[in-house]
């Protein structure tokens, strides 16, 4: 085999293994989480973000009843957070980002 046949696919070997290397930080998930306590006046205010760190501002966000019944609705803030009334009875609190990502916090988990 004459020695520039090989020199010249030589470099392909190390771009190869660094783009390996590389796909693991591409292909790797992250998770939506939902944080939600008690604020002041009877109101709740929770925050959504990524687990990776990035916010999630802009994300549709519903409070539900058990039967699914829609109690109230809007989307996170600009500082990741919403605030709503909290309904009387057993409720649940959905974040999604409109793809496979969703959170959920049930009545029980708020924080006080």
């Amino acid at each position: 085999m004459p020695l520039f046949r090989f020199c010249a696919t030589a470099w392909l070997a190390p771009v190869l293994f660094a783009g390996a290397l590389a796909l693991p930080g591409v292909a790797s998930a992250h998770s939506l989480l939902l944080n939600c306590r008690s604020a002041a006046d009877n109101m709740v205010q929770c925050k959504g973000e990524f687990s990776d760190g990035s916010d999630a501002a802009g994300m549709a966000i519903a409070v539900k009843a058990y039967d699914e019944r829609v109690l109230a609705k809007g989307a996170l803030g600009g500082d990741s957070t919403w605030r709503f009334a909290k309904p009387a009875g057993e409720y649940f609190v959905r974040l999604e980002d409109g793809g496979e990502h969703s959170a959920e916090v049930d009545h029980t988990d708020v924080k006080p």
